[in-house]
């Protein structure tokens, strides 16, 4: 069997989870590693064992490299995927997927130009047999029956204050969560947004970001997705974040929690906790040497991806329509599917 060799660019925090890869499957290796902040970049090559890269251009290219896992801030994907594609290599290409609508089609042009595969791990893939049952919940005949509404409410402390982040045109901290929120939904309903309206503003903030977001997303089948963010918390008070996810059904309520679920019907209650977040060290944050696995299989056997680019697309529409809305103060009418 082929062992594929994986080139990284950008060695921040999710780095530690796709490192345990190399650990954990004798299918990849990884040849080398980037990141901007030289530190990180010698550290990673340590760890692994793999090059040190003088830039990204140096992976995205480099002859000894089949797959390029993009670890980098949303805002670099396009350009990064471009250069990749067109030197024929496939992608583990984390979340978000980018922020713009322009962004993310040149994603998915370029890879499918170049005919090459990718991988892109939102939630429903980190926590697969979570997203498994709630389909079983959700169908037709489930015990809760399809979804009517969701409900997202997140209040935390700011992100990490890097310039990325706080650059209110390359950075929309709601991206954090809401690929995962949107492509659940986007999926698990079948169904395809009508509307978008959101506001946003600094409300709590002491920097120039955005705290406060709050979105509407109607469904053309009828559902709909209440989604709000706040960054309101001053990181000195070490309180933690608080977070919840609701979704309506006909016959009750599912209250997803990452990486479980708990359900209530009129009759019933069940729960379920996913064999994917463990935290030994090993399992953490989602299996995702299955994620490489998988993408093994499409480069070798041609089988669908899923989540994939299109995926990725699916939910940025929303994103997008989502800033033309605070931008604009009024509804963002979809009428594009894709």
């Amino acid at each position: 069997m082929k062992t594929y060799r994986v080139g990284v660019v950008g060695c921040g925090a999710v780095w530690n989870y796709h490192r345990l890869v190399f650990e954990m499957s004798d299918r990849l290796t990884c040849a080398c590693v980037y990141d901007p902040v030289e530190e990180r970049t010698g550290e990673a090559a340590a760890l692994t064992g793999a090059r040190a890269a003088a830039s990204a251009e140096e992976v995205l290219t480099a002859e000894d490299v089949d797959i390029i896992a993009v670890l980098s801030p949303a805002f670099t994907h396009a350009d990064y995927v471009e250069t990749g594609a067109a030197a024929g290599k496939h992608f583990m290409l984390e979340k978000p997927m980018s922020t713009t609508l322009d962004e993310a089609d040149r994603i998915v042009q370029a890879i499918d130009a170049a005919g090459v595969k990718c991988f892109h791990p939102t939630l429903r893939a980190l926590a697969s047999d979570v997203f498994e049952k709630l389909q079983e919940l959700t169908a037709e005949s489930g015990p809760l029956g399809p979804v009517k509404s969701a409900f997202f409410h997140l209040v935390g402390a700011p992100l990490t204050r890097s310039p990325w982040m706080v650059d209110r045109e390359r950075c929309f901290p709601p991206a954090e969560y809401d690929p995962h929120v949107f492509d659940t939904l986007l999926e698990l309903t079948g169904d395809e947004p009508s509307s978008v309206f959101c506001h946003k503003g600094r409300y709590c903030r002491s920097f120039e970001q955005d705290d406060v977001t709050t979105m509407l997303v109607n469904f053309r089948g009828g559902p709909f997705l209440q989604f709000d963010c706040h960054w309101v918390l001053d990181p000195d008070w070490t309180c933690g974040s608080t977070q919840s996810f609701e979704i309506i059904c006909e016959r009750g309520l599912i209250r997803h929690k990452w990486f479980g679920l708990e359900w209530h019907t009129e009759d019933d209650k069940g729960e379920f906790q996913s064999s994917r977040n463990a935290t030994d060290g090993v399992r953490t944050q989602g299996d995702r040497w299955e994620h490489y696995h998988a993408l093994i299989d499409a480069i070798e056997n041609g089988t669908k991806l899923s989540p994939d680019e299109h995926d990725g697309l699916r939910y940025v529409r929303i994103q997008d329509a989502a800033l033309r809305s605070a931008a604009a103060g009024q509804p963002i009418q979809l009428n594009c599917t894709g």
